[in-house]
């Protein structure tokens, strides 16, 4: 007697391997979310992590403008509102002399320095400053900064006063502090810095 032996064909079924490829599919789209989102998420923080070190290198650079003041010289520090397109173009304008105040060493005497914004061609503003030799008056050269400039606006604090001023124009005397706030792109919130001012030393003889 012979018998037949009967085996199940090995295989998948089509509704196998389609539930298999919408797996695959599923887990293919997890891992690019997750490996997409890791990527974003590193680029900010890179990118917040320079705008930290620019703004702290910002504000190192004019606190030590700030405190090389000329100690004795009138007119040392002085400072003028602006307004473009209702966005605050304040200017901030000291004396210095050649080095780092003037991020150069190739000139000599002092020089008048005034950071403020300007317009480029395209619509975007930049942050840089304006530099004047004093005695000899030769033509104003800018030299930029940083871009992506929204606004700059400085605040002066009177001492007398006890309060903070828009403008300060007096040559004869100096403001305690200034306070400076910088809008960038595309950040809604002002980086923001106060900084002391020496105060002026009185001439050897008495009050000036």
């Amino acid at each position: 007697m012979c018998f037949k032996r009967h085996t199940k064909a090995l295989g998948f079924t089509l509704l196998e391997v389609m539930l298999a490829v919408c797996v695959l599919a599923l887990v293919g789209v997890s891992v690019y979310r997750f490996v997409a989102t890791t990527l974003t998420a590193v680029r900010v923080s890179k990118a917040s992590e320079q705008e930290r070190d620019l703004m702290t290198a910002f504000a190192g650079y004019l606190r030590g403008r700030m405190l090389a003041l000329p100690s004795a010289r009138p007119g040392a520090i002085m400072g003028e509102p602006h307004r473009f397109n209702r966005i605050s173009s304040d200017e901030l304008t000291w004396v210095a002399r050649p080095g780092s105040g003037l991020l150069t060493r190739h000139a000599t005497g002092e020089w008048t320095v005034t950071l403020t914004t300007k317009e480029l061609d395209h619509g975007e503003c930049e942050l840089g400053f304006r530099r004047q030799d004093v005695e000899r008056k030769r033509d104003v050269d800018w030299l930029p900064l940083m871009r992506g400039v929204r606004g700059f606006e400085v605040r002066y604090f009177d001492a007398e006063r006890k309060e903070w001023m828009e403008k300060w124009a007096d040559a004869g005397s100096r403001p305690t502090l200034i306070r400076v706030k910088l809008w960038r792109d595309p950040s809604p919130e002002a980086y923001e810095v106060v900084l002391p001012i020496p105060v002026k030393a009185q001439p050897a003889g008495g009050p000036a």
